[in-house]
Formats: C-alpha cells, structure tokens, sequence
C-alpha cells in the first residue's frame, strides 16, 4: 500500500510538472501574440499619425499658396495703382512744363 501511495504521489507530481510546462507554454504563446498585437497597433498608429500629418500639410501649403497668391495679386494691383498715379502725375508735371515754357517763348 505504501508502493501505491509512493507511485500516486509520483504520478500526481508528473501530472503536476507536465501542467505547469503546459501553462508556461501558454504563457509564451499569449506573451508572444500580446507582442505581436502591441508591434501591429503601434505600426498602425505611426501610419496614421504620418497619413494626419501629410494631410494637415498638406492643408497648410494650400492656405499658404492661397495666401500668397492674394497677397502677390493685391501687391499688383497696388503697383498699378502706383504706376497709374505717377504716369497722371508725370502727364501733370510735364503739361504745367510745356506751359511754362510757351510762357517764356511768347514773352
């Protein structure tokens, strides 16, 4: 009776060893997986977070091309602006010269 309590007690702790290496197997599994999952969630953060950025740049070339081009549109239309004033002052200054000089030659 001993003999079958030693043997039981044998088997019970190979039972025990083979459940723990079966657990430890596990746990390497669902460690390995829990891994894998965290790489492929951060890789798809990193593309998206790169995607967000492109676009919001791609946002932000537009509004400043926009810009640029109003800008560039209004600083031409003041340069015309500009150049007509001057070209009716210059017509101005030259008439009061040709007038004045017909005052000299007629006196």
């Amino acid at each position: 009776m001993a003999l079958e309590a030693v043997e039981a007690v044998s088997r019970a702790e190979d039972q025990a060893k083979e459940i723990i290496a079966q657990a430890q197997s596990e746990a390497k599994s669902i460690l390995a997986q829990a891994e894998k999952a965290g790489r492929e969630a951060l890789e798809t953060a990193r593309v998206k977070a790169q995607e967000e950025c492109q676009a919001k740049l791609a946002q932000a070339e537009a509004a400043g091309k926009a810009q640029g081009d109003k800008a560039l549109d209004q600083a031409k239309q003041e340069a015309q602006a500009l150049r007509q004033a001057a070209q009716e002052r210059m017509d101005a200054v030259a008439a009061r010269i040709v007038e004045r000089i017909k005052g000299v030659g007629a006196g």
